[in-house]
């Protein structure tokens, strides 16, 4: 063989090796990328789809109802109703059913229960005294919670404050307003309602012997500044403040200054809402920083037969979701020393409404 046939064998065996470990080495680069390649190309698909897809909402808070009602005397002459109709519950049959339509029901109840062998009280006594039976009439009627911090809840003195603590928890009632001492009157309430919690507080315009001491049983007044001081503690819980207000002159459809500074203040100090009642009349209300105050509701239970505005009252029912969404005043009529009825629509309920400023449908939307 030539020696040039020899170099020719010898450079084409190069060229094939060269060639063989070039591949290899091109496999061994290529691998990679092309997996990096999948890879970009398959993440660009999912985010397409993702971005591509419907994003689930936040599921939206469910609307809570509650009804207000305002001043419940469950004695005098609507004692000798009950008893003679043999029905703790005859106040209320009118009402109940609207009333416990609410997530939650409040009242001021105006009046102790007591242990006593007789429940008469004169028509012109002030000095009010219920039979512990007469509870299942707020049983009846749905009611949740009451306000005590009322000018009448000490008519009975300690006693009688104490056994309506009894007979209120005995049967599941929530109470604010008053206590076993000065602690426990400024103790407020917080309840979960679908799963948002509530706080509510209680005060009356008393400054008398009525107010609970440090070792002594009574109600929460309005001082401006334990109020402040309340409503912190239950914010700093996470709860949605309701304030209940006894307090304003009687028979009359406007608040008075103390009304008012106090109202305002709760709302300042983070109230959501100021609920009144005590003068017997319903009154105006307001916005205040777009909060609502109820100056007065009136009656809803009483015995106050000799005029017509103290035979007629107010019921609150007000719908929260993340705020209130909606307020309407619906207006009763007391007949009969003590049983309320819903006032059908007409010139009678027009003429509540306006005098307390509201539409003639008492609807108040956000």
């Amino acid at each position: 063989m030539s020696k040039r046939m020899k170099n020719l064998i010898i450079i084409s065996a190069i060229a094939a090796a060269s060639l063989i470990m070039a591949l290899c080495l091109f496999k061994v680069f290529q691998a990679p990328a092309v997996q990096a390649a999948k890879e970009f190309v398959y993440s660009q698909l999912k985010t397409e789809k993702t971005l591509d897809a419907p994003v689930a909402a936040a599921p939206e808070s469910e609307s809570i109802e509650f009804i207000f009602g305002g001043d419940v005397m469950l004695s005098r002459q609507v004692n000798k109703k009950m008893a003679a109709a043999g029905n703790y519950s005859w106040p209320f049959l009118k009402i109940a059913d609207f009333l416990k339509s609410a997530d939650f029901t409040v009242v001021n109840l105006e009046g102790p229960f007591a242990i006593s062998k007789d429940y008469a009280v004169s028509t012109g006594s002030l000095s009010f005294k219920v039979n512990p039976v007469a509870v299942e009439g707020l049983l009846s009627a749905g009611i949740d919670l009451v306000s005590l911090a009322n000018n009448h809840s000490f008519n009975q003195g300690a006693p009688g404050l104490l056994e309506t603590f009894k007979v209120l928890t005995e049967r599941g009632i929530k109470y604010v307003g008053a206590g076993r001492n000065e602690e426990e009157a400024h103790r407020g309430e917080i309840v979960l309602i679908k799963g948002k919690k509530f706080g509510f507080w209680a005060y009356a315009y008393p400054n008398d012997n009525s107010v609970a001491g440090e070792k002594k049983a009574g109600i929460a007044n309005l001082d401006v500044d334990k109020m402040r001081s309340d409503v912190a503690r239950l914010k700093a819980q996470g709860a949605t403040v309701i304030v209940l207000m006894h307090a304003g002159t009687e028979y009359t459809a406007k608040p008075n200054q103390q009304q008012i500074t106090f109202a305002r203040a709760a709302i300042e100090a983070g109230a959501e809402a100021v609920i009144g009642h005590h003068p017997h009349w319903p009154q105006t209300f307001e916005f205040y920083q777009g909060k609502p105050i109820i100056y007065s509701l009136g009656n809803l239970v009483f015995d106050q037969m000799w005029s017509k505005a103290t035979r007629q009252g107010i019921i609150a029912k007000m719908s929260w979701q993340d705020g209130w969404q909606r307020i309407e005043l619906v207006p009763i009529k007391i007949q009969d020393y003590g049983q309320a009825s819903i006032i059908p629509d007409g010139a009678e309920k027009k003429e509540i409404l306006e005098k307390i400023g509201a539409p003639d449908d008492g609807v108040i939307d956000k």
